[in-house]
This record gives C-alpha cells, sequence and structure tokens, in this order.
C-alpha cells in the first residue's frame, strides 16, 4: 500500500470534516467528476465537487465520520484508492448509519495526487432511533 496516498486520503477526509472547505481546492483536479451514492447525474468540476461537501454541511449534522479501510493501486502516473467508510448524521429530523464504498482515481504529476473521479457508493444505511 501507498502511504504517501493513504496519507492524501485521509488528509482530505480529515479537512472536510473539520469545515476547511476552501482548503479542499488542493485536493481535486480543476476538471474532477463526481458520481454521486443517488446515482444521479454526475458531478463536473472542481467547484461543484467542493459544493457538494457545502451543500452536505449546510443540510446535515455530522455525529461520526470513520475510515475503516483504505487500499491504494498505483499504475505508473495513476493511483485508484477504495475507502471504506461508517458516517453517521442527522438529516431533516432523521439519524442515519450508513456504511460505504468510496472510490477515487489520482492523477500524480511530479509526486502530487489529484483527485480526478470519485464515486460514493452507499452499502447499507439504516435509522438511528
Amino acid at each position: 500500500m501507498s502511504q504517501p496516498i493513504e496519507h492524501f486520503i485521509r488528509e482530505l477526509n480529515n479537512t472536510w470534516q473539520q469545515g476547511k472547505l476552501d482548503e479542499l481546492t488542493r485536493f481535486y483536479h480543476v476538471d474532477v467528476v463526481l458520481l454521486p451514492p443517488d446515482s444521479g447525474e454526475p458531478i463536473l468540476g472542481r467547484a461543484a465537487v467542493i459544493g457538494s461537501y457545502d451543500d452536505f454541511a449546510t443540510a446535515a449534522t455530522l455525529h461520526e465520520f470513520v475510515i475503516s479501510s483504505i487500499e491504494v493501486f498505483e499504475f505508473a502516473t495513476t493511483a485508484v484508492v477504495h475507502m471504506r467508510f461508517v458516517v453517521e448524521f442527522s438529516l431533516q429530523e432523521q439519524r442515519l448509519r450508513e456504511g460505504g464504498l468510496e472510490i477515487y482515481v489520482l492523477n500524480i504529476v511530479d509526486g502530487e495526487p489529484s483527485i480526478v473521479w470519485r464515486s460514493q457508493h452507499i452499502l447499507e444505511s439504516r435509522e438511528i432511533t
């Protein structure tokens, strides 16, 4: 496993959880594509992807986010990352606990990774009462 890439992904997740949304630009390529978990329309471009973090922060209250595993697969100037997670949050008077998988594709230029593709998959979801 690539320690620098794993560190990069953990740092990304720490950054958004701390509400430092203005710092997220350094993680994403300007033309990044995000496939949301609802299989809706792809979110295109860095500004729109960062906006999706803001949308979540505005609409929901985060109670817990835990990365349960990270697998990194490297291919010359590309890395593919599978990150499993558990998240608990409140949204519209409903408290949910979800387990999921995020898949990142990173382009690595001069040793600097940049996310070009991200997809989110919710594998399980339940309401907490």
